[in-house]
């Protein structure tokens, strides 16, 4: 499996990816507007021509933002979502990045997991952010070192 930049040729699997995702998946035409954010990029996970999941991911210099990631039922526990993570923090290392932060249903027990072993801790909370159902999301931060500090 490598990480590699979204293709155009992807957006059929990863619309598949997002709809069997949870039940609050996001349309296809959030999916394509954020696929053209011209402050964002997007990775995904993939083997061959088959996509296993994807990232995208928003930047303000010096920070950025983790807006969704999303990994194929079938393929969830294999590592995916921590490859991606692990890409794009080293490439926003690579750019001089100095911040990732993300929201995280509070009930998504797997993904906080994830995203503690990533290295993001929680800095605050979103009363009554997501809909569908009602719920706080959970505000998370992660330093990124830059690749001297990384290897100090």
């Amino acid at each position: 499996m490598i990480v590699r930049p979204l293709l155009p040729a992807d957006l059929p699997q990863v619309e598949r990816i997002e709809r069997d995702a949870a039940p609050s998946s996001w349309s296809e035409a959030q999916v394509r507007e954020e696929i053209g954010a011209a402050s964002g990029f997007a990775l995904v996970a993939a083997s061959g021509d088959t996509v296993y999941g994807y990232a995208f991911f928003r930047t303000c210099f010096p920070e950025s933002e983790l807006v969704h990631l999303a990994v194929a039922p079938e393929r969830r526990r294999r590592k995916v979502a921590t490859s991606l993570l692990a890409q794009a923090m080293a490439g926003l290392a690579d750019q001089g990045y100095t911040t990732c932060y993300l929201e995280v249903r509070k009930s998504n027990i797997a993904a906080r997991q994830l995203y503690a072993r990533a290295g993001f801790v929680q800095v605050g909370t979103r009363k009554q952010y997501y809909s569908q159902p009602v719920e706080d999301a959970l505000l998370l931060t992660r330093e990124i070192p830059t690749a001297q500090e990384e290897h100090k």
